[in-house]
């Protein structure tokens, strides 16, 4: 998954091309740039030989960025033009999503049999690698946003060892932790747990060695430990994280 990004000025249309290597663009972002403007600015983009369709409108002192969650599966080329003041641009920011050649769909797989062979009773699947996964509360809200690969999520957490009960991490609601699903920037124990949660869902993620840090270890985590983690997850979108995100408590290590 790579970052993407453009910068459209008045009368200067961009043109995106897809290639099979980086896979299919996501946008997610569109925010006025630094300039002087009194009108607003419009972004529209073409798909190939058809009409234009408008993605957002943006009006300085007023609504400057808006989030935007398009994806874009076609091969044809899309081309994408400002419309407004010469004066100011508006820049677009997202991300390629990879066909199938990244961890986004080995995780896609991985959970799909692990699900398949998962012995369900009530609220706790236990999977043959050892992987126990227990859903200690059910949000009430009415959402139907499910954390998937490509997803940014912010969560909270409390990591322990499973036969001491050591804390050796934790962050707070108000110092989350902040990673996208499906880009191997948490260990697969976390990556498989947190799939399929929706914000306020509380789960406890009981992890394998083989699925956490291994005959290695990690600071604080002796070798071949199973660990615990209770998790609550606090948001879901399709954007990048505050840049604050990682400025206070410690992390979960990459895998």
């Amino acid at each position: 998954m790579a970052f993407w990004g453009t910068e459209l000025v008045a009368g200067e249309p961009v043109t995106h091309v897809f290639g099979k290597s980086r896979g299919r663009l996501r946008i997610c972002k569109a925010t006025l740039g630094v300039g002087l403007a009194e009108g607003r600015s419009v972004v529209q983009c073409r798909i190939g030989d058809k009409k234009p369709i408008l993605l957002c409108s943006l009006r300085p002192y007023n609504t400057e960025s808006c989030s935007v969650d398009i994806e874009f599966k076609e091969e044809e080329k899309v081309t994408f033009e400002a419309i407004g003041p010469t004066t100011t641009s508006v820049h677009l920011a997202g991300f390629y999503l990879n066909n199938g050649t990244d961890g986004e769909s080995d995780l896609k797989e991985a959970k799909k049999t692990e699900d398949n062979e998962a012995g369900v009773n009530g609220s706790v699947r236990t999977f043959p690698s050892g992987l126990i996964i227990e859903d200690l509360e059910k949000s009430q809200r009415s959402s139907t946003m499910v954390a998937s690969p490509g997803s940014m999520v912010s969560v909270s957490y409390v990591g322990k060892l499973k036969c001491t009960g050591y804390i050796f991490e934790s962050r707070s609601s108000n110092s989350p932790f902040y990673f996208r699903l499906g880009t191997d920037a948490v260990i697969s124990g976390l990556e498989i747990g947190i799939s399929g949660m929706r914000v306020g869902d509380k789960r406890k993620i009981t992890i394998p060695p083989s699925m956490a840090y291994g005959p290695q270890g990690r600071r604080n985590v002796p070798p071949d430990s199973w660990i615990v983690y209770n998790i609550k997850l606090l948001s879901i979108s399709n954007c990048s994280p505050p840049l604050f995100s990682d400025e206070q408590g410690s992390n979960v290590e990459v895998d």
